[in-house]
């Protein structure tokens, strides 16, 4: 148990400015998963997409717009390191996979609104295509 308790600092916003109309609803310090590696960063939920921007490195952005999800869960990563638990996986329309490894509780309380987002937007797309 801890000597003194403090509380978590709030994750930092996206080091770039959003396009008008987009805001931040959600942020959270995350790691990406991309095979064996694990890249610190934040993970921001706007009102758009989500956003990933990593602490450090060359890539240093993951964008994936809620149009583009067609699956999101929550899924034991098998692989990763010092990940126990399970991590916000997603499947693109593109048939990609993304995942990101936060607070358990935090990730139950994304699952829903990221499904709802990607519904919706998926949903808007269809009603925009002509046909």
């Amino acid at each position: 148990m801890p000597l003194f308790r403090r509380a978590a600092k709030p994750p930092p916003p996206p080091s770039v400015p959003l396009p008008a109309g987009e805001e931040v609803d959600r942020a959270t310090a995350a790691l990406l998963l991309q095979g064996k590696a694990a890249i610190k960063g934040t993970l921001h939920m706007t009102n758009r997409r989500l956003v990933f921007e990593a602490k450090s490195g060359d890539a240093r952005w993951m964008i994936v717009p809620y149009a583009e999800i067609r699956s999101a869960g929550l899924h034991r990563a098998m692989h990763a390191p010092g990940v126990r638990g399970r991590c916000l996986a997603l499947e693109t329309t593109k048939g990609e996979q993304v995942w990101w490894s936060f607070d358990e509780k935090a990730e139950e309380a994304w699952l829903p609104l990221v499904q709802q987002r990607a519904e919706a937007a998926r949903a808007a797309l269809e009603a925009d295509e002509p046909g």
